[in-house]
């Protein structure tokens, strides 16, 4: 038997695919013109069944309101207690998980697809009778209040919220931070009331993956293709305008606190942004994986910090970019100053060629792993239509990888990452 001679100090050539084949997600349409989108796709038999509504907190006027709501349907319905939900699921080997934000809430119902007709009647249940009981609504306010109060002795969490409410504003949705009163005035008249208009089913986007057979999509049209399909006679609430804030340079004191949080960034824009693939590009570089500059500089040779970050967040409405570390506090001074070095290299420095193609390498390989599998394909796609984007969106990115330059690195970074652009909050 021959074995190959590898030299293992020298990289091996990596190379951007120039095209690859992407399952897309079928739109069908149940008997009642109520649309899901299905991929159909993996060896093992299990079904993801994921149902969002566009109706997060920027639809209510209480977040705690809107949070409360979406937390507790599980809680019980007018015949099962949150145990005998829970039982029921564990007994066909399903789970549920639900999911909440400013822009949208879902939830997703994880099935072997042999049950799917035994587990999917449980989630409709849930969505259509809910009762928030008194007591499941006392233990949340309980957890959230004490959540709350552990969070509010945290540098970082501190330095998140306050950067958010910075840049959009402390009373709009994407800003918003919770406070203890907020929670105390949630009622369970307020969350039945709530609750009969926050999950229309004319706005829900269904998207069905994994072993999705014949029964399968039966027992979906049987469910949600028989329920009335109404036009929504309640008025959305207008998403308030996000403000142009000015930038701020703030620091909070934080008593006895051992390191402090840094947390620089702006408020930028969402994924329909031109900007938005070259942008996520020169995030990259500059901290958005291990090998990173902020990594090089503030971790590895000036040893401030043992993590430090940037990324990008996009809002259905708006985004935000960011810089996040925590470090000792006799070295916060220092290591802003370092970030803004590192800021305006990227606007006067060619990217090197080197670089450049070690980052397309990365990005290339975390795309693809992110197209691995039928739940994988299910959270691509679900990214694009929350976003009102299409298959085109991932195939400008992977041609992006393929001809981006240094020169348009040096572009976009001067376009949206000049330090003077920045606001900046510490915390410690």
């Amino acid at each position: 038997m021959k074995f190959m001679n590898l030299n293992r100090t020298i990289t091996p050539e990596l190379k951007v695919p120039e095209a690859i084949t992407i399952l897309k997600a079928e739109k069908i349409q149940l008997d009642n013109g109520l649309s899901i989108y299905v991929i159909n796709a993996g060896n093992d038999s299990v079904v993801k069944f994921e149902i969002i509504f566009p109706t997060g907190a920027t639809d209510s006027d209480s977040y705690a309101l809107s949070s409360a709501c979406h937390q507790l349907t599980e809680t019980g319905t007018s015949s099962k207690k949150a145990i005998e939900i829970a039982e029921n699921l564990d007994y066909f080997g399903a789970f549920l998980q639900s999911e909440s934000g400013p822009d949208f809430k879902g939830f997703s119902l994880f099935s072997l697809s042999r049950f799917f007709q035994d587990t999917l009647p449980i989630l409709n249940e849930i969505l259509e009778d809910a009762i928030f009981p008194e007591q499941e609504l006392s233990v949340w306010k309980t957890r959230s209040i004490q959540s709350l109060k552990v969070n509010s002795e945290k540098v970082s969490w501190l330095s998140k919220t306050s950067f958010n409410q910075s840049i959009y504003g402390k009373f709009h949705p994407y800003g918003y931070a919770p406070v203890e009163s907020s929670f105390s005035s949630v009622t369970t008249d307020l969350l039945r009331s709530f609750f009969k208009n926050a999950y229309p089913i004319q706005d829900a986007i269904i998207i069905v993956s994994g072993k999705v057979d014949e029964p399968v999509l039966k027992t979906i049209n049987s469910i949600f293709g028989t329920k009335k399909i109404v036009k929504n006679e309640v008025a959305k609430k207008m998403v308030p305008l996000i403000e142009n804030m000015k930038n701020e340079r703030l620091k909070i004191e934080k008593k006895d606190a051992v390191q402090s949080a840094i947390r620089i960034g702006k408020k930028l824009f969402g994924k329909d942004h031109p900007d938005y693939l070259p942008m996520s590009v020169v995030n990259t570089i500059l901290g958005g994986y291990f090998g990173s500059r902020l990594m090089s500089n503030i971790r590895e040779e000036k040893g401030y910090t043992y993590g430090i970050g940037s990324g990008m967040h996009p809002f259905k409405y708006s985004g935000s970019f960011f810089i996040s570390t925590e470090v000792g506090t006799e070295v916060y001074e220092a290591t802003i100053t370092e970030i803004y070095k590192e800021l305006q290299r990227l606007i006067d420095e060619p990217v090197g060629e080197e670089e450049l193609s070690l980052v397309k390498s990365y990005l290339t390989g975390s795309f693809l792993r992110s197209l691995d599998g039928p739940f994988s394909l299910a959270d691509r796609f679900k990214g694009l239509i929350l976003h009102g984007l299409d298959y085109d969106f991932l195939e400008k990115y992977l041609g992006l990888l393929h001809t981006m330059t240094p020169a348009q690195i040096t572009e976009v970074a001067g376009k949206h990452l000049k330090p003077e652009s920045m606001t900046e909050i510490v915390v410690g």
